[in-house]
């Protein structure tokens, strides 16, 4: 697709270049016993390693450093249980200050080494794109076993109704904080910034007493959501795991997680699209009921490769081309303009920040722009991608963006920012 006049692919590929260096934190760590360096999402505040976050990174490294990605993803594999489950940050640096909310998401402990919570499983996907780069073999040996261990986990520790879809135990397990999404499941449907926070917060505290067992927390059901992009991911990475298999020549092992990925999806597509909203929402509870509310996750089913007919063509013309709902002039809100959750500027600064209640962020139109162009809708794909080259040629690599606007808001220099390469 066509660049605007002043930005190239290899201009954003220098500057992703110099934002990857500069987030670069590397040291020894005792507690591991091992050096580390990594890409740290932003080089303030968000200064420890997280899940997905890394993903994203070594996906952008795989354009112009593929041995660079594979450190990435080794260096965080650092980090997972012995049982197979990875955790949503590691915090390497033993003399850095941890914030309060590391000690509310991780096991009780004068000073956590990772967070007691994962995040959205795009390590699939992720060694499937650098595979592609170079078809190392000697990598898929150190990564797969332990990517495939970890969505293991996830099937025994967090699929309590056997029905393929993952649970989550936290809103922060979805990478999207305070989606309202979450409040809805929690019964809090007011905008008063504190009781949200306290919404958001209650099952952390709850999961903390509970020593973080996902079986029994699950159980008691007072968090417990089925939600949309988090399986959508699971169900991609759990097919390139199936692929990466029969590239090891492990067909008993490729033929599991192509089973397992089918499952899920066979749920989700029939669970979670509502008939007469026709669109997909989470679900929560053990009685699955439709968190309903028209989030950006609502389109990021577009990514499977199950999704078909009616339901692909309702999804695209009726919601994401609407302009009253995800159709901005800087798409796609992550809360659909007519929902009353909907607020696209930045935070006041006089506010506690709330995220993810409107603003544009680059890793979901990654992977809502994967699905359009994977089921033929190229057109509209690259005129997303345009407006986003627009976005950040002039904003630079942010944390979101207004998607009205196109204003960058919060950290600059913002890693995942960069997915945008992936998409040219």
């Amino acid at each position: 697709m066509g660049m605007t006049q002043s930005i190239t692919k290899e201009n954003l590929i220098n500057k992703a270049r110099e934002v990857f260096t500069s987030n670069t934190l590397q040291g020894f760590s005792h507690w591991k016993n091992t050096d580390y360096k990594f890409i740290a999402p932003s080089n303030k505040e968000y200064v420890f390693q997280w899940l997905w976050d890394t993903a994203f990174h070594a996906i952008v490294l795989s354009h112009f450093d593929n041995d660079w990605a594979k450190e990435e993803i080794l260096n965080l594999l650092k980090g997972q249980g012995e049982d197979g489950f990875i955790p949503h940050i590691i915090f390497w640096g033993e003399n850095k200050k941890l914030p309060h909310w590391a000690y509310i998401e991780s096991m009780i402990s004068v000073r956590p080494r990772t967070s007691s919570i994962t995040q959205p499983p795009v390590l699939g996907m992720t060694i499937e794109k650098i595979y592609e780069k170079d078809h190392d073999k000697e990598f898929l040996k150190k990564t797969v076993d332990k990517i495939a261990l970890h969505h293991k986990w996830l099937l025994d520790n967090r699929d309590n109704d056997q029905d393929g879809l993952i649970s989550i135990i936290s809103p922060n397990e979805s990478g999207m904080d305070e989606l309202p999404v979450f409040q809805v499941a929690a019964n809090y449907t007011g905008e008063k910034t504190a009781m949200l926070h306290y919404t958001y917060r209650k099952g952390d505290f709850k999961n903390y007493r509970h020593k973080f067992n996902s079986k029994k927390i699950l159980e008691l059901d007072y968090f417990n959501v089925e939600e949309l992009l988090f399986n959508t991911i699971f169900i991609e990475s759990t097919r390139s795991i199936s692929r990466l298999y029969l590239e090891l020549d492990k067909q008993e092992e490729s033929d599991y997680f192509k089973n397992v990925a089918d499952n899920c999806e066979n749920s989700l597509l029939t669970k979670c699209w509502d008939e007469n909203d026709e669109i997909f929402y989470s679900l929560y509870s053990n009685n699955e009921k439709m968190a309903k509310v028209k989030t950006v996750a609502s389109l990021v089913p577009l990514l499977l490769d199950g999704l078909n007919g009616d339901k692909i063509d309702k999804l695209v013309n009726n919601h994401l081309l609407n302009e009253n709902e995800f159709w901005t002039p800087y798409p796609f809100p992550s809360v659909a303009k007519n929902e009353p959750y909907y607020y696209p500027n930045e935070t006041p600064s006089y506010k506690i920040k709330l995220l993810w209640r409107g603003p544009t962020w680059i890793s979901t139109n990654w992977l809502i722009i994967k699905g359009l162009r994977k089921h033929g809708y190229n057109a509209i794909a690259d005129g997303v991608v345009l407006r986003m080259l627009q976005m950040i040629e002039r904003e630079g690599f942010r944390e979101y963006y207004n998607p009205e606007t196109g204003a960058g808001y919060r950290r600059e220099n913002f890693g995942w920012s960069t997915l945008l390469i992936d998409l040219l």
